[in-house]
This record gives structure tokens, sequence and C-alpha cells, in this order.
């Protein structure tokens, strides 16, 4: 089993909102869970082709619940993609967090 976990922003119709997503895939399937607003959100779907998802899922908040869709492509540690809601399409990007990690650590020592 893969397991990868991204920092993400969702460009909601509130504006962005920061969390994680943690994907893990077997067998064509994937599964995880979508952290956002304080919230953990479990997702299902498959995988479409190498890198590309398709998902389902729904998004809580203290007063709402939101079902949505979503298809996505992971490409050397990015996320880019979008959640199709009742209230529209929204944009979602991340960054692996193994990336993200190695990214700053390159920065602060390659600063010496």
């Amino acid at each position: 089993m893969k397991k990868v976990c991204y920092t993400v922003v969702l460009q909601s119709q509130l504006g962005p909102r920061a969390g994680e997503l943690l994907l893990q895939e077997e067998a064509g399937t994937v599964s995880g869970e979508l952290c956002l607003l304080s919230c953990r959100n479990h997702f299902s779907g498959s995988v479409l082709q190498n890198g590309k998802y398709l998902i389902s899922g729904a998004l809580r908040s203290r007063v709402d619940k939101e079902p949505y869709d979503a298809i996505f492509t992971v490409r050397q540690g990015r996320l880019s993609g979008g959640l199709v809601t009742r209230h529209g399409c929204w944009d979602l990007t991340g960054v692996e967090l193994a990336a993200a990690a190695r990214k700053a650590e390159n920065a602060s020592s390659g600063g010496g």
C-alpha cells in the first residue's frame, strides 16, 4: 500500500482553506482523508491512470456537509485538480509533505 500526505489549499467560495490530504493507494483503488476546517473528511475512489485520481466524499463544517467529486493529478510531488460541488468547482492544489520538508531543509542548509 502506498501512503502519501500533501499540504493542500482549497479555493472555496468562502476563500482559500488550508489543510492536508492523506492518500492511500492500493490495487487501483484510493482512499484517505481530506482534513479541512478542523474536520477529517474520509473519501474513496479509483486510480484513473498513474498519478491521476477520481474520488468522492463530503466536506463537513460546523453547519453543513458538502458532497463532492474530485479529480486531481499528482506529478513530481505536486497535486492539482478540483472539487465539483453543488456550489461549483473549487481548485485544489498541494505539495507532498516530504517534498516540502526537503525543499525547506535544502533552503536552510544552502544559505550557510
